[in-house]
Formats: structure tokens, C-alpha cells, sequence
């Protein structure tokens, strides 16, 4: 009885030395960490494969922030594209209203809403939230929002659908930038 108590425990302290844990629960293979730092990072899964900016179309930078408070009292969004390894993807999400919020807040993604997303797909798809023929469903998340230290740091997951184009199902987005 006792060998086999042993045994057991042995087997239990081996496969935990093992297993490597996520510090923070929000480490996904091929994504930035989701940090609040500032570190002007960005990516999310999309249709559960890893998307970050890549590559350049000669339109720009392909990824961008853009934070102005004068605007429709306090606007954010973000663009970016990728265009390597025959994609075509240019992804866009934003939203105003924030000058009177703290983060963290929460932003209603859906049709109708006080903000905006949208994806291009390679295969020439549109699907803007705005568009009455997509249904679109989904959160974007303001994590930290620091105007001293120009920080904004959050994450985002939605989908869209339109008829004849592929569903869009964006998960584990996040976003750390200086502004």
C-alpha cells in the first residue's frame, strides 16, 4: 500500500513540474501577451487562427490608433491590414463616447450600436457593423484608459455574418498601445 502511494504521489508531483501555466490566463500561441503597459502591441484570432498586422500595401502603416478627446466626446479606434501569405485583410473597430468613462468599461459591438466594426475579407467581403445586410454581435473592452501616461489597453471579440461572404468570428483580440 504504501509503494503505491508513493508511486501516485511521484506520478503527481512529476506531471506538475511539467505543466507550464499561464502567469495571467490571457497567453495565446501567436498573439502579443495582453498587456497595459503601453508596448503597441495587437492581434487576435480570427476564425481561431492567429492575426496580427503584417506586411505593407504601400497605403501606410498597417496597423494604426487613433485616440482623439475633441472628437464625438472622446473617439478611439483601430486599422490594421495584412497582406502576406495571399491575404488580403483589413480589420477596423472603434467607438466614441468615452470622455466621461473610467476604465474599464465595456462597449456593445452589435448593429446599432455607439460603435463600429468591420473586417475585409481576401475574397472581397465586406462586413461592416454598420451595414443593415450584416449581423453583427460582440464586446470591445476598454481595460485601461490613461491620459497621463497616454495609454489605452483592452480587448475586443465579435462576429460578423453576411450572406455570401465567410462568418468572421474574431476571438482573444487585444490591444496595448501609447497614444
Amino acid at each position: 500500500m504504501k509503494l503505491l502511494q508513493t508511486i501516485a504521489i511521484a506520478f503527481l508531483i512529476i506531471t506538475g513540474l511539467q505543466c507550464k501555466k499561464n502567469s495571467n490566463g490571457t497567453d495565446v500561441p501567436g498573439l502579443p501577451p495582453a498587456t497595459q503597459s503601453g508596448a503597441n502591441t495587437f492581434g487576435f484570432l480570427l476564425n481561431g487562427v492567429p492575426w496580427t498586422p503584417a506586411g505593407n500595401n504601400g497605403s501606410g502603416n498597417n496597423l494604426s490608433i487613433d485616440y482623439d478627446p475633441s472628437f464625438n466626446n472622446g473617439s478611439f479606434g483601430i486599422h490594421a491590414y495584412n497582406v502576406l501569405n495571399n491575404q488580403n485583410d483589413f480589420f477596423y473597430i472603434g467607438t466614441w463616447n468615452i470622455n466621461n468613462k473610467s476604465a474599464p468599461f465595456n462597449v456593445d459591438l452589435s448593429n446599432n450600436s455607439n460603435s463600429f466594426c468591420g473586417f475585409y475579407t481576401s475574397i472581397n467581403c465586406w462586413l461592416n457593423s454598420n451595414d443593415t445586410l450584416v449581423k453583427a454581435k460582440g464586446s470591445f473592452f476598454i481595460d485601461a484608459l490613461d491620459k497621463q501616461k497616454r495609454i489605452i489597453a483592452g480587448r475586443f471579440e465579435f462576429s460578423l455574418e453576411k450572406s455570401g461572404c465567410p462568418i468572421i468570428n474574431i476571438t482573444k483580440g487585444r490591444f496595448d498601445f501609447k497614444f
